[in-house]
């Protein structure tokens, strides 16, 4: 990740997981506080970009999002928006096929999981298909390269990565 990153980061389990993998070396991280806004994540980036374009101390930056699968359903149109500008703004979305907070809210309530479950669409081809640039990252030794091809893409991209909700 480029040292003067912008990332902007969703609410949820990939919260938890980019805070316990991810070790900032200048990035700036943005976050919603934690205030339930699901989807906060790529909105953010579209605003962090619009930032990096006039001069000042952010002009230039990459911009690298972070969200959950539940978290960009909530705003996956934008990728349009992503298209449509040229927005330079890599996503990466980490797919565990619910909502994996609210799930184990439920449980340690002592509740039946109830409606987090989620039908998701291959989101790497969903981004080819907006025209940007989609990848998918499959198994652990795939990032590396899934991870270099999407931030050197001149314009808007994404990263599917599969995670196991139990580990998080």
């Amino acid at each position: 990740m480029p040292r003067d990153a912008v990332m902007t980061v969703d609410v949820g389990n990939n919260t938890y997981a980019f805070g316990r993998t991810f070790e900032t070396r200048g990035q700036a991280v943005l976050l919603s506080g934690y205030l339930g806004s699901i989807g906060f994540a790529l909105p953010a980036a579209l605003g962090a970009w619009a930032a990096t374009q006039e001069p000042g101390p952010w002009f230039g930056r990459k911009v690298v999002s972070v969200s959950g699968d539940g978290g960009l359903g909530q705003y996956l149109a934008e990728l349009t928006t992503l298209v449509r500008h040229g927005m330079d703004v890599t996503h990466v979305v980490l797919v565990d096929g619910q909502l994996g907070k609210i799930s184990k809210e439920q449980r340690g309530g002592g509740w039946p999981v109830w409606q987090t479950d989620l039908v998701n669409p291959d989101f790497a081809a969903f981004a080819r298909s907006c025209g940007a640039h989609g990848v998918r990252a499959d198994h652990r030794e795939d990032l590396d390269e899934a991870f270099a091809t999407a931030l050197a893409h001149p314009g808007p991209a994404l990263v599917e990565v599969h995670v196991d909700p139990a580990l998080v």
